[in-house]
């Protein structure tokens, strides 16, 4: 979950009229991380650490406040004044065109208006008419934004967990049954390779009961029953997790838990055989890992 917000307003330091912004952004972590740039110095830096940590308890927050000279005429250079012409003179022919063709007249250009198309014009980006002259909307203050912004991203990470958490115990009981037939296809295809061994060999295949033993052998390598009885336990204690009442500390055991069930899986992967069983343990690390992103929205 991420936010943003910022804001702006016009001061007067020094005897100048100063503009003041504030933007504030914010990315999912799960401890709290304030960066601030400022321009006022230390203990300005410290109220503002603490108004944020007042607000927000979790995430990297980067706050950036900057300082400027508000615009004027008086801060505009010769340059700057020939293009306000040259933009309040088109805006005169398209009153004088709108009358004429009948569209009744055009709400009167504000300063701001002028400014926005000005810098629309000197940066290149050449915006509409009717867009650089939309009636600009108040703009929410920094930190209730970005809170704002960062509630509003759905659903609880906890009702996601349980539902990634249901779906990997799907995948582990596919898994079960995946395993069905596995010393029935070792048998088959040790005896192919053994078979066309002898026969390139020109010797006689060994007997039946040698072969047994050796798919028994692989079976036994093979074996996936142990890390799944262990999902089964990390899925319960997850679940166990979420179930009990909030508490700090609760982040770090999940992050746990996604760890050891990826090593399970891993395990399984590299112990299976079938290719059904190999796409079930591709999508299982597929909900281990979406865990693991939800993990960091928990404390």
């Amino acid at each position: 979950m991420t936010g943003f917000g910022a804001t702006s307003c016009v001061t007067e330091i020094a005897g100048q009229p100063m503009r003041l912004g504030v933007e504030l952004r914010s990315v999912n972590q799960r401890f709290l991380e304030v960066k601030i740039r400022q321009p006022f110095g230390a203990a300005a830096e410290h109220a503002l650490r603490r108004k944020v940590e007042a607000r927000l308890r979790r995430g990297r927050v980067d706050v950036y406040v900057h300082l400027q000279a508000a615009l004027g005429a008086a801060a505009l250079g010769p340059a700057e004044l020939e293009r306000v012409a040259e933009v309040l003179a088109q805006a005169r022919q398209i009153e004088v065109h709108a009358q004429t063709i009948g569209s009744g007249a055009l709400a009167p250009f504000t300063a701001l208006d002028v400014l926005r198309l000005l810098a629309a014009r000197s940066s290149g980006g050449e915006r509409p008419f009717h867009r650089a002259c939309r009636a600009r909307r108040p703009r929410r203050s920094g930190p209730r934004c970005a809170v704002r912004h960062a509630r509003a991203g759905g659903r609880g990470p906890r009702g996601a967990l349980r539902e990634l958490a249901g779906a990997l115990q799907g995948h582990a009981e596919a898994l079960q049954t995946a395993r069905a037939g596995e010393a029935e296809r070792l048998l088959t295809r040790l005896r192919e390779r053994v078979a066309a061994l002898c026969e390139k060999a020109g010797v006689s295949p060994p007997p039946a009961e040698r072969l047994a033993q050796e798919v028994a052998a692989l079976v036994q390598r093979g074996d996936i029953e142990e890390e799944l009885a262990r999902i089964d336990s990390h899925l319960g204690q997850l679940r166990s997790t979420l179930d009990a009442p909030a508490q700090v500390g609760q982040g770090k055991v999940l992050d746990f838990l996604a760890q050891e069930l990826f090593r399970e899986l891993t395990t399984i992967g590299s112990k299976i055989t079938s290719h059904a069983g190999s796409a079930l343990v591709i999508a299982a690390k597929g909900d281990v890992e979406r865990i693991r992103e939800q993990v960091q929205n928990v404390e």
